[in-house]
């Protein structure tokens, strides 16, 4: 009398009842991939629309940043534009004219400052460099310029009017 090889032990230890189980069709699993498909796309494009269309931008408003005399030439002041938490950098060059900044880096987001003794925008997290009169980038790893914010000098006062968002 032959013995009869033993099942292996995976086979009692997940022993299935291949009556009893259904087994998902090629062309059912194809159906729930497309179907799968179709709604990740519809979630997608409606998230996109809802950005897009749901909130119409306001005008950034037109605020006073100081007073010109309180900005004396090849020196900054930080001030907040066009929301509070936003900061940005008004300077004032040496010929009385001013310029103004978001103060964030466009590289990860670290704080500006005017470096007056090399009259530059300095990023000291990734030693980035800004031109002070364009804010465009001159050297480190930034690739985009400083979102410039738009003045107007009037009544002996200088005001933020726009701009400032990247």
């Amino acid at each position: 009398m032959t013995r009869k090889p033993e099942d292996p032990h995976w086979k009692t230890d997940f022993s299935v009842d291949w009556s009893r189980t259904s087994y998902l069709s090629r062309r059912e699993f194809t159906r729930y991939l497309a179907l799968g498909s179709v709604t990740m796309a519809a979630g997608s494009t409606f998230m996109a629309l809802r950005a897009g269309i749901g909130r119409p931008h306001a005008a950034p408003p037109r605020r006073a940043i100081a007073a010109i005399d309180a900005v004396p030439p090849k020196s900054s002041l930080a001030f907040e534009y066009p929301a509070k938490g936003h900061y940005a950098l008004l300077i004032r060059h040496e010929d009385g004219t001013f310029d103004a900044f978001s103060q964030k880096c466009t590289h990860l987001g670290c704080s500006v400052f005017y470096a007056a003794h090399g009259d530059k925008l300095e990023c000291p997290c990734h030693e980035g460099f800004f031109d002070v009169r364009s804010g465009d980038v001159l050297a480190g790893p930034p690739q985009r310029p400083l979102p410039r914010i738009q003045l107007e000098v009037a009544n002996g006062k200088v005001y933020a009017v726009g701009g400032g968002e990247a």
